[in-house]
Protein backbone atom coordinates (compact mmCIF):
# COMPACT_ATOMS: atom_id res chain seq x y z
CA UNK A 1 0.00 0.00 0.00
CA UNK A 2 1.34 3.49 -0.80
CA UNK A 3 2.29 5.75 2.10
CA UNK A 4 -0.12 8.71 2.58
CA UNK A 5 2.43 10.39 4.88
CA UNK A 6 5.07 10.76 2.17
CA UNK A 7 5.89 14.28 1.04
CA UNK A 8 4.50 14.03 -2.48
CA UNK A 9 4.68 17.78 -2.92
CA UNK A 10 8.47 17.91 -2.65
CA UNK A 11 8.83 14.72 -4.67
CA UNK A 12 6.72 16.07 -7.52
CA UNK A 13 8.26 19.56 -7.44
CA UNK A 14 11.61 17.89 -8.00
CA UNK A 15 10.18 16.26 -11.11
CA UNK A 16 8.06 19.15 -12.42
CA UNK A 17 10.15 22.12 -11.21
CA UNK A 18 9.80 23.70 -14.67
CA UNK A 19 5.97 23.58 -14.35
CA UNK A 20 5.20 23.89 -10.61
CA UNK A 21 1.37 23.88 -10.88
CA UNK A 22 1.56 20.42 -12.45
CA UNK A 23 3.48 19.27 -9.38
CA UNK A 24 0.87 20.72 -7.02
CA UNK A 25 -2.06 19.01 -8.74
CA UNK A 26 -0.25 15.69 -9.09
CA UNK A 27 0.91 15.79 -5.47
CA UNK A 28 -2.62 16.28 -4.17
CA UNK A 29 -3.78 13.42 -6.42
CA UNK A 30 -1.11 11.08 -5.10
CA UNK A 31 -1.81 12.01 -1.48
CA UNK A 32 -5.43 11.08 -2.18
CA UNK A 33 -4.59 7.83 -3.96
CA UNK A 34 -2.11 6.84 -1.26
CA UNK A 35 -4.97 6.17 1.17
CA UNK A 36 -6.20 3.31 -1.05
CA UNK A 37 -5.20 -0.35 -1.13
CA UNK A 38 -4.51 -1.78 -4.58
CA UNK A 39 -5.02 -5.51 -4.88
CA UNK A 40 -2.51 -7.16 -7.18
CA UNK A 41 -2.02 -7.79 -10.05
CA UNK A 42 -2.33 -4.09 -10.93
CA UNK A 43 -2.93 -2.52 -14.33
CA UNK A 44 -1.95 1.12 -14.96
CA UNK A 45 -4.41 2.34 -17.63
CA UNK A 46 -2.73 5.13 -19.57
CA UNK A 47 0.58 4.85 -17.76
CA UNK A 48 2.28 7.70 -19.62
CA UNK A 49 5.98 7.96 -18.87
CA UNK A 50 5.55 5.96 -15.65
CA UNK A 51 6.53 8.79 -13.31
CA UNK A 52 3.29 8.78 -11.31
CA UNK A 53 3.43 5.03 -10.65
CA UNK A 54 7.13 5.32 -9.84
CA UNK A 55 6.44 7.87 -7.11
CA UNK A 56 3.26 6.26 -5.79
CA UNK A 57 4.57 2.69 -5.63
CA UNK A 58 8.18 3.33 -4.70
CA UNK A 59 9.63 0.56 -2.50
CA UNK A 60 6.76 -1.77 -3.42
CA UNK A 61 6.63 -4.75 -5.75
CA UNK A 62 6.67 -3.69 -9.41
CA UNK A 63 3.37 -2.87 -11.07
CA UNK A 64 2.44 -5.90 -13.12
CA UNK A 65 1.26 -4.12 -16.29
CA UNK A 66 0.91 -0.70 -17.83
CA UNK A 67 -0.14 0.47 -21.24
CA UNK A 68 -0.40 3.71 -23.18
CA UNK A 69 -1.45 4.58 -26.74
CA UNK A 70 1.63 6.73 -27.38
CA UNK A 71 4.78 4.89 -28.42
CA UNK A 72 7.13 7.51 -26.96
CA UNK A 73 5.56 6.96 -23.52
CA UNK A 74 5.75 3.19 -23.93
CA UNK A 75 9.49 3.57 -24.48
CA UNK A 76 9.91 5.88 -21.46
CA UNK A 77 7.81 4.05 -18.87
CA UNK A 78 10.01 0.93 -18.57
CA UNK A 79 13.04 3.08 -17.72
CA UNK A 80 11.43 3.89 -14.37
CA UNK A 81 11.81 0.27 -13.30
CA UNK A 82 8.34 0.29 -11.76
CA UNK A 83 6.64 -2.04 -14.29
CA UNK A 84 7.05 -5.71 -15.11
CA UNK A 85 5.50 -5.10 -18.52
CA UNK A 86 4.52 -2.06 -20.60
CA UNK A 87 2.62 -2.27 -23.88
CA UNK A 88 1.25 0.04 -26.52
CA UNK A 89 -2.52 -0.32 -26.60
CA UNK A 90 -5.83 1.54 -26.67
CA UNK A 91 -8.24 1.69 -23.77
CA UNK A 92 -11.12 0.17 -25.71
CA UNK A 93 -9.02 -2.85 -26.79
CA UNK A 94 -6.85 -3.91 -23.86
CA UNK A 95 -4.49 -6.80 -24.74
CA UNK A 96 -5.20 -8.87 -21.61
CA UNK A 97 -7.36 -11.92 -20.92
CA UNK A 98 -10.55 -11.39 -18.96
CA UNK A 99 -10.31 -11.58 -15.19
CA UNK A 100 -6.56 -10.86 -15.09
CA UNK A 101 -6.22 -8.00 -12.60
CA UNK A 102 -7.09 -7.27 -8.99
CA UNK A 103 -7.02 -3.50 -9.60
CA UNK A 104 -7.09 -1.04 -12.48
CA UNK A 105 -5.62 2.43 -11.84
CA UNK A 106 -6.08 5.40 -14.16
CA UNK A 107 -4.60 8.73 -13.10
CA UNK A 108 -5.80 11.83 -15.00
CA UNK A 109 -6.48 9.90 -18.20
CA UNK A 110 -10.19 9.25 -18.70
CA UNK A 111 -11.11 12.91 -19.14
CA UNK A 112 -9.00 12.91 -22.32
CA UNK A 113 -10.78 9.95 -23.96
CA UNK A 114 -13.68 10.98 -26.23
CA UNK A 115 -15.67 7.73 -25.93
CA UNK A 116 -15.61 6.59 -22.31
CA UNK A 117 -18.02 3.65 -22.18
CA UNK A 118 -15.92 1.16 -24.21
CA UNK A 119 -12.93 1.85 -21.96
CA UNK A 120 -14.96 1.26 -18.81
CA UNK A 121 -16.30 -2.01 -20.26
CA UNK A 122 -12.75 -3.13 -21.00
CA UNK A 123 -11.63 -2.21 -17.48
CA UNK A 124 -14.48 -4.32 -16.11
CA UNK A 125 -13.61 -7.21 -18.41
CA UNK A 126 -9.96 -7.46 -17.37
CA UNK A 127 -10.81 -7.24 -13.65
CA UNK A 128 -11.20 -10.29 -11.47
CA UNK A 129 -14.54 -10.65 -9.65
CA UNK A 130 -14.34 -8.33 -6.66
CA UNK A 131 -11.55 -6.32 -8.27
CA UNK A 132 -11.63 -2.54 -8.15
CA UNK A 133 -11.04 0.43 -10.42
CA UNK A 134 -9.45 3.65 -9.15
CA UNK A 135 -9.91 6.70 -11.35
CA UNK A 136 -8.71 10.26 -10.69
CA UNK A 137 -10.42 12.81 -12.93
CA UNK A 138 -11.40 16.48 -12.92
CA UNK A 139 -14.75 16.80 -11.20
CA UNK A 140 -18.07 18.31 -12.17
CA UNK A 141 -17.00 21.40 -10.15
CA UNK A 142 -13.70 21.87 -12.02
CA UNK A 143 -14.78 24.59 -14.44
CA UNK A 144 -16.71 26.74 -11.98
CA UNK A 145 -13.84 26.68 -9.45
CA UNK A 146 -11.27 28.10 -11.86
CA UNK A 147 -9.98 31.48 -10.71
CA UNK A 148 -10.45 32.97 -14.17
CA UNK A 149 -14.04 31.72 -14.29
CA UNK A 150 -14.87 33.02 -10.82
CA UNK A 151 -13.34 36.45 -11.48
CA UNK A 152 -15.38 36.94 -14.63
CA UNK A 153 -18.59 35.60 -13.11
CA UNK A 154 -18.16 37.90 -10.10
CA UNK A 155 -17.69 40.87 -12.44
CA UNK A 156 -21.03 40.09 -14.07
CA UNK A 157 -19.56 38.58 -17.23
CA UNK A 158 -21.05 35.05 -17.52
CA UNK A 159 -20.16 34.86 -21.22
CA UNK A 160 -16.56 35.72 -20.40
CA UNK A 161 -16.52 33.14 -17.61
CA UNK A 162 -17.78 30.45 -19.97
CA UNK A 163 -15.28 31.47 -22.65
CA UNK A 164 -12.45 31.25 -20.10
CA UNK A 165 -13.51 27.76 -19.02
CA UNK A 166 -13.88 26.67 -22.63
CA UNK A 167 -10.35 27.87 -23.28
CA UNK A 168 -9.09 25.73 -20.39
CA UNK A 169 -11.05 22.76 -21.75
CA UNK A 170 -9.36 23.15 -25.12
CA UNK A 171 -5.89 23.66 -23.62
CA UNK A 172 -6.15 20.58 -21.39
CA UNK A 173 -8.10 18.53 -23.96
CA UNK A 174 -10.83 17.67 -21.46
CA UNK A 175 -13.92 15.99 -22.86
CA UNK A 176 -16.11 15.68 -19.76
CA UNK A 177 -16.68 16.58 -16.13
CA UNK A 178 -18.93 13.94 -14.58
CA UNK A 179 -20.69 14.25 -11.24
CA UNK A 180 -20.67 11.35 -8.74
CA UNK A 181 -24.18 10.37 -9.90
CA UNK A 182 -23.04 10.38 -13.52
CA UNK A 183 -20.06 8.19 -12.63
CA UNK A 184 -22.44 5.82 -10.86
CA UNK A 185 -24.46 5.48 -14.05
CA UNK A 186 -21.36 5.10 -16.25
CA UNK A 187 -19.90 2.36 -14.06
CA UNK A 188 -23.21 0.49 -13.98
CA UNK A 189 -23.34 0.50 -17.78
CA UNK A 190 -19.94 -1.19 -17.74
CA UNK A 191 -20.91 -3.82 -15.18
CA UNK A 192 -19.22 -2.12 -12.24
CA UNK A 193 -20.61 -0.85 -8.96
CA UNK A 194 -19.66 2.53 -7.53
CA UNK A 195 -18.07 2.14 -4.09
CA UNK A 196 -17.39 5.79 -3.35
CA UNK A 197 -16.25 9.11 -4.75
CA UNK A 198 -13.96 11.58 -2.98
CA UNK A 199 -13.44 15.19 -3.97
CA UNK A 200 -9.92 16.65 -3.74
CA UNK A 201 -8.28 19.97 -4.69
CA UNK A 202 -10.59 22.22 -2.64
CA UNK A 203 -11.78 25.59 -4.01
CA UNK A 204 -8.93 27.67 -2.55
CA UNK A 205 -6.36 25.30 -4.05
CA UNK A 206 -8.15 25.34 -7.40
CA UNK A 207 -7.84 29.12 -7.52
CA UNK A 208 -4.15 28.92 -6.61
CA UNK A 209 -3.56 26.25 -9.24
CA UNK A 210 -5.32 28.19 -11.98
CA UNK A 211 -3.50 31.44 -11.20
CA UNK A 212 -0.18 29.60 -11.02
CA UNK A 213 -0.66 28.09 -14.47
CA UNK A 214 -0.66 31.62 -15.82
CA UNK A 215 2.08 32.90 -13.51
CA UNK A 216 4.54 30.16 -14.43
CA UNK A 217 3.61 30.04 -18.09
CA UNK A 218 2.31 26.49 -18.06
CA UNK A 219 -0.50 27.78 -20.24
CA UNK A 220 1.23 28.71 -23.49
CA UNK A 221 1.54 32.42 -24.19
CA UNK A 222 1.13 33.44 -20.55
CA UNK A 223 3.40 33.96 -17.57
CA UNK A 224 6.74 35.52 -16.90
CA UNK A 225 8.85 35.30 -20.09
CA UNK A 226 12.05 35.32 -18.03
CA UNK A 227 10.97 32.24 -16.07
CA UNK A 228 10.00 30.36 -19.23
CA UNK A 229 13.37 31.27 -20.71
CA UNK A 230 15.25 30.14 -17.60
CA UNK A 231 13.58 26.71 -17.56
CA UNK A 232 13.73 26.13 -21.31
CA UNK A 233 15.06 22.65 -22.17
CA UNK A 234 17.14 24.29 -24.88
CA UNK A 235 19.35 25.80 -22.16
CA UNK A 236 19.75 22.61 -20.11
CA UNK A 237 23.33 22.09 -21.26
CA UNK A 238 24.42 25.36 -19.60
CA UNK A 239 24.17 23.71 -16.19
CA UNK A 240 22.58 26.57 -14.25
CA UNK A 241 19.11 25.01 -14.15
CA UNK A 242 19.98 22.86 -11.14
CA UNK A 243 20.04 26.11 -9.13
CA UNK A 244 16.68 27.15 -10.52
CA UNK A 245 15.34 23.74 -9.60
CA UNK A 246 16.64 24.00 -6.04
CA UNK A 247 15.08 27.43 -5.65
CA UNK A 248 11.69 26.31 -6.99
CA UNK A 249 11.58 23.18 -4.83
CA UNK A 250 12.84 24.91 -1.70
CA UNK A 251 10.49 27.87 -1.93
CA UNK A 252 7.28 26.24 -3.17
CA UNK A 253 7.55 23.18 -0.93
CA UNK A 254 7.10 25.66 1.94
CA UNK A 255 4.80 28.21 0.33
CA UNK A 256 2.37 25.61 -1.03
CA UNK A 257 2.48 23.29 1.99
CA UNK A 258 -0.88 24.39 3.39
CA UNK A 259 -2.54 24.09 -0.02
CA UNK A 260 -1.08 20.63 -0.55
CA UNK A 261 -2.32 19.37 2.81
CA UNK A 262 -5.79 20.94 2.52
CA UNK A 263 -8.77 18.61 2.21
CA UNK A 264 -12.25 19.41 0.97
CA UNK A 265 -14.65 20.18 3.79
CA UNK A 266 -17.55 17.75 4.33
CA UNK A 267 -20.05 18.30 1.54
CA UNK A 268 -17.66 20.57 -0.38
CA UNK A 269 -16.88 19.89 -4.03
CA UNK A 270 -13.28 20.11 -5.18
CA UNK A 271 -11.72 20.30 -8.61
CA UNK A 272 -10.65 16.66 -8.64
CA UNK A 273 -12.60 13.48 -8.04
CA UNK A 274 -11.44 10.01 -7.02
CA UNK A 275 -13.81 7.33 -8.28
CA UNK A 276 -13.63 3.83 -6.83
CA UNK A 277 -15.70 1.07 -8.40
CA UNK A 278 -15.89 -2.68 -8.04
CA UNK A 279 -16.66 -5.64 -10.26
CA UNK A 280 -19.32 -7.78 -8.69
CA UNK A 281 -18.30 -11.28 -7.62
Amino acid sequence: MPDPKRDYLTLLLNQYWFAPPVALWRAVELRTLATETFARPLLDLGCGDGLIAQVLFENEAPVESGFDPWLTQVHKAPTTGVYLRVQQALGHAMPYPGGTFGSVLSNSVLEHIPDLDPVLREAARVLRPGGRVFFTVPSDAFRRLLSGYLDRAKAGDPAGAEAYAAGVDAWLEHHRYLSPDMWDAALRRAGLRLIRTTYYVPPAVMRLWDRSNSRYGVRRGEGNPLYRWLVSPRLRSLGYQRWVRQWVVGSLAKRWREAYEMDCAPGEAGGGLLVVGQKES
